[in-house]
């Protein structure tokens, strides 16, 4: 079976959380992943070169992350390109989009050697996200166990 573009940037980001934990079960629970059934990932990735990348989240994918994000922490990782990879915590994209019945857009924007910017349409994450909190978010999240 060939090997589908969207597994290429959900591996990279995969080996860019697993290479700084020393252990972590993950499972699969489509469309996320669960770390130690403590943490769970959302990754979307965008194909585009340069600032800004922009994500889409279809109405049933809102409805199911605010669900899932009842259960257990749920970060979401925007794969921008080849450029890096912005956590960004669910709390922080219910801010920036608030869930509705019709596809949202989330953009992501950074300047070269500066941190991620993330807006979507009810305004724009408060902060901004440091490209070095993907690396170290499963060591943060597991650290009790490690």
């Amino acid at each position: 079976m060939a090997i589908q573009k969207q597994e290429f940037y959900e591996g990279a980001a995969l080996h860019q959380l697993i290479r700084n934990c020393r252990r972590a079960q993950v499972t699969y629970a489509a469309p996320l992943f669960v770390f130690d059934e403590r943490i769970q990932i959302h990754l979307k990735y965008s194909t585009g070169v340069r600032s800004p990348w922009g994500f889409t989240f279809k109405a049933d994918e809102q409805k199911l992350l605010y669900e899932r994000a009842n259960e257990l922490p749920l970060v979401i990782g925007l794969v921008c390109g080849a450029d890096g990879v912005a956590a960004l915590p669910f709390e922080s994209f219910a801010r920036a989009a608030a869930l509705r019945n019709a596809a949202i857009r989330i953009s992501c924007f950074r300047k070269h050697r500066e941190h991620f910017e993330v807006s979507g349409p009810d305004g724009i994450v408060p902060g901004k996200i440091p490209p070095s909190d993907w690396q170290q978010l499963l060591h943060n999240a597991l650290k009790e166990d490690q």
